[in-house]
């Protein structure tokens, strides 16, 4: 009886878990990513943890009219699509898939993507991005994101959309990631000035059907 409410006081704190037909589990301390342009490996890196990827699919496909325009393409135009579950020492962390056009990746493979796409994109072709715009929402996941994620039915996710421009303000490529809401939280940096003549304001969206 002592050892169940020392684990119930655990639980209360969020240092453990319990799991149905299970067992009960510690929770290691989620990642924190700053809204920046440091990639996925290098967050893992940061921390510790060993960065991978498993490749679930990789593409070339003509861009419908959706990723045309967040692309800012031509409907039709030739991309690389390719989607990875990104690992941290082995633990499912978030999937993402990612477009981008073919031209400035002719020759890019399936063996390619076993590490970061930020560094591969800076070393063979010299793409190094100047600028992204993110948004991010809640996102309760269907079965096959659960179980790729290793999560419950519960578990909330954060869903990223992201658009990577280069230096020039020219849109490179473009991500949808969905990350374990157990594993990470996110973090910006807001300069005081930007408060400095008016309050911020907020932006409401539809929910996404």
């Amino acid at each position: 009886m002592t050892v169940r409410h020392a684990t119930d006081a655990l639980v209360e704190e969020g240092l453990v878990v319990r799991r149905h037909g299970s067992g009960t589990y510690v929770l290691t301390p989620p990642v924190v990513r700053f809204l920046g342009m440091t990639s996925f490996s290098q967050d893992m890196r940061d921390r510790g943890l060993v960065p991978s990827s498993r490749l679930l699919s990789f593409e070339v496909e003509r861009a419908e009219l959706t990723v045309a325009d967040r692309l800012q393409v031509e409907v039709g135009t030739s991309v690389h699509r390719f989607t990875r579950l990104r690992l941290g020492s082995g633990e499912p962390m978030a999937i993402e898939t990612v477009w981008i056009r073919s031209e400035l990746v002719p020759d890019l493979k399936p063996a390619d993507l076993d590490g970061s796409l930020y560094e591969l994109l800076a070393r063979r072709y010299g793409l190094v991005p100047g600028s992204a715009d993110v948004t991010i929402e809640p996102l309760l996941p269907d079965a096959d994101t659960r179980e790729l994620l290793d999560i419950t039915p519960r578990q909330a996710t954060l869903f990223m959309r992201m658009t990577d421009a280069d230096v020039n303000g020219e849109v490179m490529m473009i991500a949808d990631c969905i990350y374990r809401g157990d594993r990470y939280q996110l973090s910006a940096h807001v300069p005081a000035r930007h408060f400095a003549s008016t309050p911020p304001s907020f932006q409401t969206t539809q929910p996404v059907g």
